[in-house]
């Protein structure tokens, strides 16, 4: 009988990891950055019951004047109300954490929330251009990944 409870508790287990999947989805759709709007944010993510929660940040930009950049940054919030400027990683930095990351280049810009550090139940990307105008754009598409 224990031999089968043990084999049962591993199927069990070897299961819920393999019939896991990702769930994906766009947080922010495509959107030009330019005099009006000069930053765009992401409805509220529900990310509490993520294990792993990924963003991938898709920056195409124009310079006519030169100096546009674009900086990324994240808001956390207990109760979907009252939010704060937290903490993420992406590969650039490693294990270090920061607050934004500002982008000055075309490229596909990856980062992550490390929940096992904390448990926040809500999260919110911002994408906010700088020397944007009507012939200095940029477009950025944010998508979220995560398992659950």
């Amino acid at each position: 009988m224990k031999k089968f409870l043990l084999g049962l508790g591993i199927v069990l287990l070897t299961a819920g990891v393999a019939f896991a999947s990702p769930i994906n989805k766009t947080i922010i759709a495509q959107t030009t950055l330019d005099d009006s709007p000069t930053s765009v944010t992401s409805a509220t993510q529900d990310v509490q019951d993520f294990l792993k929660t990924g963003f991938v940040i898709e920056y195409d930009e124009t310079e006519v004047g030169g100096g546009v950049s674009g900086t990324v940054s994240f808001e956390f919030s207990y109760d979907g109300t009252n939010w704060t400027t937290g903490y993420f990683y992406d590969f650039a930095g490693g294990s270090t954490a920061q607050t934004q990351e500002t982008l000055a280049a075309d490229a596909t810009y990856i980062c992550w929330l490390d929940s096992s550090l904390w448990s926040i139940p809500y999260a919110r990307a911002t994408v906010a251009g700088t020397n944007t105008d009507t012939d200095d754009t940029i477009v950025v598409t944010v998508y979220m990944t995560g398992q659950q």
